[in-house]
Formats: C-alpha cells, structure tokens, sequence
C-alpha cells in the first residue's frame, strides 16, 4: 500500500541530496536545466546573499527563497521524472511528469486518458480524454481549461489534481492494491529457444534371496522442447532397459498461447481443458480453451464493491469483518469501495464508519458474498478438445481412429455471486449434456452439476452433484463447513468409463472443523457409500491438531464400515522442525505403521546439500532408506539406499541403491549453453568478452542469519549462466553480480525484468565494450576549478567526428567530475556550459584502462572561469 508519507520522504531524500551537492559532492543525476554558477564579474550581484549572514529566515518566506537564502542562487528547477499524483487527496500511482516552473509543466497523457478522465461525469469524461489523443504528455494548461485544478507540488513532490462536485462521477477507492507489474521495463525473449533435458537413474541391487544382484535398472525421462515466435514444439521420451521396447514415447503436440485473448491452442496429444466435474481422458487431436492463467495478475473473480456519497469532506475508515483495512481523507462526492480482503464462502461484513469535521459520526453496514470459482460479471470461460481416443500397450501408442472423443464446457459470470454453465463430453456411442450453476449467498456457496446421455436420456443414464462450502468471517473461531453429495445412474458413461456400469451409486460427504484456541482447531467428518450389488458402507471420525512452541501434533480416531470389514482405528502425528531440519513421527493402526523420518532441506542456488533418513515398519514389513540430493551449477543428483525387511522377513529382503543424475542442454538465439533440468523456461546470461571476461554471478541471496552468498547459477569454463527455473508468465527479476569486476566495469549489478511464455527461452548479453568510468577535475588556464559546470561527452569516431549517444557531465565546486559507460582506447570530444561560453577539449583513453580510469593532472580550458559563489556570506 502507498500513503501519504511517500511523497515527503521523496521530498526528504531529494533535499538531502542537494545538501550534499551545494556542500561539493559530485552531482550524478541529471537535472531538467543546467544549474549555472554565480560569476563575481557580475557587477550588479551582491557580495552575499541578502541577510545570508544573520541567518534570519522570514516567517512567510517560500521555499524558493529559502534556497536562494541558503545557497546564494535560484533554486534549479524540478527535473521530470515519475511522481506520485493524487486525484481529491487519493494516491493514483506514479506517472511521468515534467514540471517547468511557475507553477506550470505537463503530466503523462497515459495518466489523463487512464486515470483522470474516467473519473468525470459523462461528456467531460470524452473530451478530457481527447487532450490524450496523439500526445506522450498534456500540459497543465489544457487541463485547467476545463475548471479543474492541477497543481505539482515541488514541496512534496507531488501532482494534486481538485476536481469541482458537479464534475466528478463516481470514484473507485482500492482496498486492496495490486503489484505495478505493467509498467516494469522487461527483456523481451528470444525469438527462437529450445531445450533437452534428462533426468537418468540407476538401480544397483546388493543384496536379495535368490540370483538377481547388480545393475537392475537403467531409466531415463527426457523432455524436449522448441519455441518459435511463442509457438511451442513438445515432446516426452521415456527408456527403460527393462521394458519390452526400451524407447518409447509420452505426449507430442503443439503449443500457442495467444496472450491478447488469454486462449490456449493445442494439436497432437492434448492436456485437456475441463472442469472439475468432468474428468481427463486421452485424447490426440485439438483442443482451444481459455487460460487465464496467461496473465496469472489479471482477477477474473468477481471484485466486491459498494457505492456511497459524501456531502461535505469527511474521514472514512473501512473495516472488513471487524478488521480495519483502510482510512481515507475525502472531499465531498460519490465514491465506490472495491477489492475487499474477503473470505471465501462467507458471509463477509463490510463497515464504513464516516466521521465529519464536526466530529459527527455516521456508519454504513452491508453484506458482501464472494467465491473463488465464481467469474466476473460478463466473463466468459469456455474450453473444446476433440480428437481420437488411445491408448499405450506394450510401450506403443496405439490411437483408435475408428472412434472420436470429445469434451467441452461454457461458463459466464451472470453476475457477482451467480455463475452458470454448460458441458459436453461423448464419443460416437454416448454425448453426455450436463449444466453448472455456482451461487455464492450470506449461508455458503452452492455448487449444483448434471449431465445426462442426450443419445439416453433417463435418469440411469445421468450424474448429479451438489456440493456446499462456507467459512466464517471470525478468524478466532475460523468455522468451516463443506460437503458433496453425488449421484450416478447405472447406465452412465464417460470418456473414462466407455462400458458403464458405475460402482458407486451414491458418495455423500460431510465435514465441518473450527478453532478451540489460537494453537488448537478440531475438525469431524462423516461419509456414507452405497455400492450397487455389494451394500453400503460409511465412516465417522474426529481429527484434532495443536500448535506447540516445540512443534505440531495431530491425531485422529475413525470409526469405519464396509462391505469387508468394520472397526475403529486411529492415527498420531508429532512434526519438530529446528532450521532447514525437521523430525516427523507417525503411526496407524490400520496396519500397526509406525514411521520416524529426519530430513534436513539445503540452501537454495548452487552447492545445495539436502538429506534425509527413515525408518518404518508395519505387520509383515519394514523398511529403513536414506537420501542424499546434491544441486550443482549444471546438473542435479541425488543418492539413495533402501533396504527392505531385514527385521520381519528375511527370505524377502531387498537392498538397492539407486542413482538419478539430470541435465539440460538449452538453446536460445542460436548460443548453447548447460544447465541444470528445465522446468518450463530457461534464461542464458552471457558476459561480454569485451567487458574482460570476467564469471557472472546469477540471483545473489543471503539466508536468515547467515552472511553466507548463494547463487542461482555462474558462468564458467562450461558456459554461460543458466537459470533453468522460469515460471511461465510469472514476472520475474533476476539480478546479475560480478564480483570480480573492478569499480567502474559494465558488468554487475544488473537487474534483468523476464515475463517468460509457455517453454520460452531468453539469450541476454551482459555487459559491454564500455568498461570505463572517467574520474578527473576541470580547471581554467589559470588552474582554477570550473565549478557547477554542465556538458555532454561524445566518442569520437574513425572519421575525426564526434558521434553517438552523447554522456552527460556535471562538475561540483571542486571542477570534479564522472563520466561512465566509455570505451578503452576511444577518445572523447567534451563539450561545457562555462559562464554562458561554450568551450570544448578531448580526452583520450588508453588502450588498458578498465574500471576507473582516474586522469592525474586537471584538465585545462582555455577560458577564464568564474568564482564559485561565497555561500552564507562565509570569507
């Protein structure tokens, strides 16, 4: 969340800054104007600045004069950059603006098109929307015309926008804010990318009855993958030295996500778009449905809201079930609360208390359902996979063209606690119709489905469930309640069960839990089967947890009755962790299964070391294993040995250690480099042989209480760095040191921004050929310092001309200077502002120089410079 206090702090920091430059520090940023130096040959400028000496600051006095008090000069103007804008006191967001001076300057047109302008009454709105049109930024001025106050504020640095009553339309409050991920500059993935990456494991048998010992098996998992403009190729190998046919292959299709729509297209061997009610066959062919997990920031649920008017300014706090949440200062108008922390299935209260300037109180009270399945109103959710249907026999896949498959579903958002929908699934011998109705009301959320065989359509031929959820809005009691009834007719079909024949004809479960205390919470549950041919059977049961200061415990204790047996049982559980270790201990007596497991977790990055052992045993069996996993820069390892019923049946026992090694090969933009497995994308970092060679050093993190610098990945005699672990979608900020790098060098420090497509890959250079920093002074002919001098320096190029992007340059009182980002062995034309005369020089950089590059002697202009102003009337 933003507050009101951001905007001070800038103002704060900013002020320190110019402390530190008026005092001789050297000025690193760049201003709007150049800031130009008091020359003493000035006749008509005072000795010292009026009443610098006494210290005496006017008791109405503005800002401006109290810098030209201070420092002897007019304060330099506000350079543009990002700033906080507020519309009636409300913090908007950041946004690109540019102030001149006198009150006047201009604001991104991103801003009066996006933000302003919605918040006007209709009419205004279009044409305060129109100043947008063509422009990157709109003046202050042409907002004013239309009778609304613009105002920067260069105290706080801050843009106050006032809108008159009559003007405003309804205003959105956010509870809630949202990460600002849209305005984040990122690196833009390759064009084309591809990966092999293998896991392989081997099992060694030492010891058994009977022949059989050594090498047992060899096992291998390869994922294959290549991404052209974001369509995806993907395939799965798998080989087993012990199957009939060794290699064989999993699924193969291809790809594309459609990030403007939020659709997935698929063909070949598909995953499937479905709803929880219908389940995943195996289908080759088509599929389209709709992703929204493209854009994982994008809320498709609904967005609780509540509208109220103010007539005079007021303070408003909001409290969602009893919790405060938010406090708002506002001007009189219409406003609209949104985005509220609610619970899921609960029957959430909302309050508003308004205190006036008078001190009068009022307080406004509503209700507010909200559910995660549920869609925002006018959303639409669809999904459609039609192919043929197959099968793997014999490490073979077999596909059954002389049938279809298909399956498919529909669901829009009727309104914000009402979401409905429809269903297909069949093939050439059944097409089963089914609806969906999900309704969030104040008693818990409501979830009803049914299908029926439209080639059959009898009740024996359906399926209906009705589950029910709710939560309580007290987080001390934190009660829950849940359930699911289901039906399913005799003759009912899927595409998971072609023949019918349903075993269950009715599943009912009911389970309702609640805190006793802030460590402890209790939960009962009950369920009931009927199996047709075969009676009934059901269980009741209670579980309770603890929270010690030590660690957690859990039991339960069931009663439960089938067909086959009948009988209580129960179960206990004692969790210890201590740092990255943890002690687990269980037991149940279904079948007398005690187990004791230890399991210590490694650091995150390179070198990570994780361990762990357990010892179990149960009626007629026992088993004691233990694991070592080992994750270097380019692969990944693990070592266990297990050994089995060495304590109840020795003409059974078993002990093997088995042996799995991963890797990755990756491609992107035609460079190769090897990594440790990919998960879905992957991203090369590759240092500039210009900028020396030096190791790169991937996502820097040091753990809780440790000084200790782990790393994601490096460079090295293998290769470039590799991060193998992008989520696709997700933002991601990965930062890149070189420790090695002297001060001054291109490389280290970076901070790359990545939004990663489905398997996508990324090649990014680091570094550069310009890995000097030039540090020297400025001095006239006489050798005194050019002070608070401004200018650009430009490389020279082979022609004798300067050119290229130009490197601005700034002097303090001491004609002290930086210049970063230049290349060894360049000279550089430099050309100043000195006293309103415009002189140049060169600088020549040696062929060696890397890092600073610190010029020894002062360099001279030919001019004569003005005297540095004598500040508070100090001699």
């Amino acid at each position: 969340m933003r507050s009101a206090s951001r905007p001070r702090l800038l103002f704060n920091a900013s002020l320190l800054a110019l402390l530190a430059f008026a005092a001789g520090g050297a000025w690193a940023q760049t201003p709007a104007a150049p800031i130009q130096p008091r020359a003493d040959a000035d006749e008509n400028a005072p000795a010292s600045p009026p009443d610098a000496a006494s210290g005496d600051v006017a008791d109405d006095a503005s800002p401006d004069d109290i810098f030209k008090q201070v420092f002897g000069r007019a304060r330099p103007a506000i350079s543009a950059g990002d700033y906080a804008a507020q519309i009636e006191n409300i913090y908007v967001g950041d946004y690109l603006i540019k102030p001149t001076g006198a009150g006047e300057g201009s604001v991104s047109a991103r801003f009066v098109r996006d933000i302003l302008a919605p918040t006007l009454v209709a009419g205004l709105e279009e044409q305060v929307a129109a100043l947008a049109n063509g422009r990157d930024d709109v003046p202050f001025s042409d907002i004013r015309g239309f009778g609304i106050e613009v105002e920067f504020d260069e105290a706080n640095l801050v843009l106050a926008v006032r809108i008159p009553a009559q003007m405003r339309d309804v205003s959105d409050l956010v509870i809630r804010s949202v990460r600002k991920q849209a305005n984040l500059e990122r690196v833009k993935q390759s064009s084309i990318s591809a990966y092999v990456s293998a896991r392989i494991g081997m099992t060694y048998i030492e010891d058994m009855p009977g022949p059989g010992e050594g090498l047992y098996r060899t096992a291998a998992d390869i994922d294959l993958a290549a991404n052209l403009h974001g369509l995806v190729a993907e395939a799965e190998l798998r080989y087993d030295d012990r199957s009939n046919r060794r290699l064989r292959r999993g699924d193969v299709r291809l790809t594309y996500d459609d990030r403007a729509s939020l659709i997935r297209y698929e063909l070949g061997d598909l995953t499937i778009g479905r709803r929880p009610f219908q389940l995943a066959p195996r289908i080759a062919g088509a599929s389209m449905y709709r992703k929204y997990s493209i854009n994982p920031y994008l809320n498709i649920r609904p967005v609780p809201e509540q509208e109220f008017q103010l007539e005079r300014p007021a303070r408003v706090d909001v409290l969602v079930n009893g919790i405060p949440s938010r406090t708002f200062n506002l001007s009189s108008g219409r406003y609209r609360l949104r985005d509220f922390p609610l619970v899921s299935s609960a029957a959430n209260d909302v309050e508003l208390i308004i205190t006036y300037d008078s001190g009068e109180t009022e307080r406004l009270s509503f209700p507010a359902f909200f559910d995660i399945d549920l869609l925002n109103p006018g959303l639409l959710d669809f999904a459609i996979n039609v192919g043929v249907p197959f099968r793997d026999e014999d490490g073979v896949r077999r596909y059954d063209t002389g049938n279809y498959n298909g399956t498919g579903y529909l669901r829009y958002g009727v309104n914000k606690s009402l979401t409905l929908g429809i269903n297909w699934e069949g093939d050439k011998n059944f097409s089963n119709l089914g609806g969906e109705v999900l309704w969030a009301t104040g008693v818990g959320t409501f979830a009803v489905n049914a299908a029926v065989d439209a080639l059959n359509p009898k009740a024996t031929a359906g399926r209906a469930s009705l589950q029910y959820r709710w939560r309580d809005t007290d987080a001390t009691r934190d009660l829950t309640v849940d359930g699911v009834l289901l039906l399913t007719g005799k003759d009912y079909r899927s595409l998971n069960s072609i023949l019918g024949g349903e075993l269950i004809s009715m599943q009912a479960r009911l389970r309702a839990g609640m805190r006793l205390s802030e460590p402890a919470r209790v939960q009962i549950y009950g369920s009931f089967e009927r199996f047709r041919g075969f009676g009934k059977g059901y269980a009741v049961g209670v579980n309770y947890s603890h929270r010690f200061r030590f660690g957690n415990f859990s039991a339960s204790l069931e009663y439960r009755s089938t067909p086959e047996d009948r009988g209580p049982a129960f179960n206990i559980g004692l969790l210890i962790p201590f740092g990255r270790s943890s002690v687990n201990a269980t037991f149940d007596s279904n079948d007398n299964n005690a187990r004791l497991n230890y399991s210590r977790t490694g650091t995150s990055g390179i070198g990570s070391l994780s361990t762990s052992a357990a010892i179990e045993r149960r009626d007629g069996a026992d088993r004691v294993s233990g694991r070592v996993a080992y994750v270097d820069n380019r692969f990944e390892a693990t070592f266990e040995q297990i050994a089995r019923n060495y304590f109840t049946d020795k003409d059974s026992r078993d002990l093997r250690s088995e042996f799995t090694f991963g890797t990755a090969l990756v491609m992107a933009d035609g460079h190769f480099a090897l990594s440790r497995p990919v998960s879905n994308g992957f991203a090369i970092f590759d240092p500039d042989k210009a900028a020396g060679g030096l190791q790169l050093m991937v996502e820097p993190r040091v753990g809780f209480g440790s000084t200790d610098v782990q790393y994601t990945a490096r460079s090295g005699a293998l290769g470039p760095a590799v991060v193998s672990t992008l989520a696709p979608y997700f933002n991601r900020g990965i930062q890149v040191d070189a420790p090695d790098a002297p001060v001054g060098n291109s490389l280290g420090g970076q901070v790359f921004m990545l939004t990663p497509g489905y398997r996508a890959g990324y090649y990014i250079p680091v570094g550069s050929e310009n890995n000097v920093s030039i540090v020297g002074n400025l001095a006239d002919r006489d050798g005194d310092p050019i002070s608070y001098a401004s200018g650009e320096a430009t490389v020279i190029g082979a022609d004798g001309k300067p050119g290229g992007p130009p490197i601005q340059l700034f002097t303090n009182e001491t004609g002290r200077f930086f210049v970063e980002g230049v290349e060894a062995g360049r000279g550089y034309a430099v050309d100043l502002q000195v006293g309103g005369q415009r002189v140049s020089t060169r600088i020549d950089v040696p062929d060696d120089a890397d890092g600073l590059f610190r010029l020894g002697a002062p360099v001279k202009l030919e001019i004569d410079a003005p005297a540095p102003a004598k500040e508070n009337g100090d001699e």
